[in-house]
């Protein structure tokens, strides 16, 4: 009966250790949270103004890539509009918050529209944008 009460006891306190070390690893645990940065890409000229939609889960806070541009937003659930002012043939466009980064691939990029420095929709097909770390 003793031997019986002592591996209880000792199993007892093995377990609570176990689960204290797990606990405190899952707590230590960098948080994944922060920024996305949309990057454009242009086969042919530069453009000026851009309007992007982003989707996907806890989009939030969008500020331009570059000082000096300018950005609009407006974000409705699990889209994200912008329009960024700047001109821009390769680069970063603008970052947005994410509750986790390593979910970059998630996150759906679309040009909408894009249009030169003289006001001129361009065609989109000739700008690439991703989203990244």
């Amino acid at each position: 009966m003793n031997i019986q009460r002592a591996f209880r006891t000792g199993a007892t306190a093995v377990v609570c250790a176990a689960l204290l070390v797990t606990a405190c690893r899952e707590s230590l645990a960098p948080s994944r949270s922060g920024p996305l940065t949309v990057h454009v890409s242009a086969a042919a000229g530069p453009g000026a103004a851009f309007k992007v939609m982003v989707i996907g889960e806890g989009i939030s806070e969008p500020v331009v890539a570059n000082a000096g541009d300018l950005l609009y937003s407006f974000a409705s659930n699990d889209t994200l509009k912008v329009a960024v002012i700047g001109e821009y043939s390769s680069g970063p466009l603008f970052r947005f918050s994410v509750p986790d980064r390593s979910l970059a691939s998630s996150y759906t990029v679309v040009l909408l529209e894009v249009a030169g420095s003289d006001n001129a929709l361009l065609t989109g097909a000739d700008f690439t944008l991703t989203a990244h770390n």
